[in-house]
C-alpha cells in the first residue's frame, strides 16, 4: 500500500486522483480518502491532513470550489466539487500521466529497446 501525499510526484498524482473523483460527484475530505482506498483497492492511502494542503492548491488555482454544509444541528461538512477549468486539468493531467507510466513501463520492461534492436 503506498501512501499518498508526500512527495511532488504523488502530490500529483493526488491532484489527479481528486479531481478524478469530484467528477463523479460532490465528495468531502474523508469521503475523499476513504473512497481513493477503497477504489484503488487498497492501493492509494492518504490521511486527512496530506489531503487538504492538495485541496487547498486545488482551490486557489480555480480547478475546485467548496461549499458549507450543514449536517445536523451543529456540524458543518465542507464539500467539494470540479469546477469547469478543473474538468479541463484533469484531461490534460490524465493524458500527461498516461504518457509518463507508459515510457516508464516501456523502458522497466524494455519494450521499445527490443523493438529498435530489430530496425
Amino acid at each position: 500500500m503506498a501512501d499518498v501525499g508526500q512527495s511532488g510526484f504523488q502530490r500529483g498524482v493526488m491532484s489527479l486522483v481528486i479531481l478524478a473523483l469530484l467528477k463523479k460527484e460532490d465528495m468531502y475530505g474523508y469521503q475523499l480518502v476513504q473512497q481513493t482506498s477503497r477504489l484503488s483497492g487498497g492501493r492509494l492511502n492518504t490521511q486527512e491532513g496530506s489531503l487538504y494542503p492538495v485541496l487547498y492548491k486545488l482551490q486557489e488555482q480555480g480547478l475546485i470550489r467548496a461549499r458549507r454544509v450543514l449536517v445536523g444541528k451543529r456540524m458543518t461538512r465542507v464539500y467539494y466539487s470540479l469546477e469547469p477549468a478543473g474538468e479541463r486539468r484533469l484531461l490534460e493531467l490524465t493524458q500527461e500521466y498516461e504518457n509518463v507510466t507508459r515510457g516508464v513501463f516501456e523502458i522497466i520492461h524494455g519494450k521499445r529497446g527490443a523493438e529498435n534492436e530489430n530496425e
